[in-house]
């Protein structure tokens, strides 16, 4: 019995560095996604939009947290420039609504991790999407079963 409980602590604490090092790269490692990213749009002050098309997935109601089914799609937005910020979200989206809530963020500064958060999926975090932004060309990726807008 204590060799089963050791071996179970010794497996949980080689895991939670190997997770570690999945969701998030070392910060001496510029951000990369392991697959490849496609762009969706871009702002007017040159802000690009990247969606991993292979994150795409859509979630059914959540009892006692919210009563919708949304989208949900991984996203990282880059300024204009190559030195400039990354940030990676995850966007939850109620289609219907026309509503978005973000549930993981995370930003690289010039290569490494300057702020990281994760929040739940419930309903009232849920704000209404601004047309012409980049999270409603998100959103319409998204809602749109991830096909991309004809220019």
């Amino acid at each position: 019995m204590l060799l089963r409980w050791f071996m179970a602590l010794a497996g949980w604490l080689m895991s939670a560095p190997l997770t570690a090092q999945a969701i998030a790269p070392p910060p001496t490692v510029q951000p990369q996604w392991p697959r490849p990213l496609t762009l969706l749009g871009q702002s007017s002050g040159g802000r690009q939009l990247l969606v991993d098309v292979s994150s795409l997935k859509t979630a059914p109601p959540l009892r006692g947290m919210r009563d919708f089914a949304v989208a949900q799609v991984y996203v990282e937005m880059r300024g204009p420039g190559t030195k400039a910020a990354v940030e990676r979200v995850r966007y939850s989206f109620h289609c219907r609504a026309r509503s978005v809530a973000a549930l993981n963020y995370v930003r690289f500064d010039g290569g490494t991790k300057s702020q990281d958060w994760q929040g739940a999926d419930y309903a009232p975090k849920y704000e209404y999407v601004s047309p012409g932004t980049l999270v409603d060309m998100a959103m319409t990726y998204a809602c749109s079963g991830g096909k991309l807008a004809r220019p």
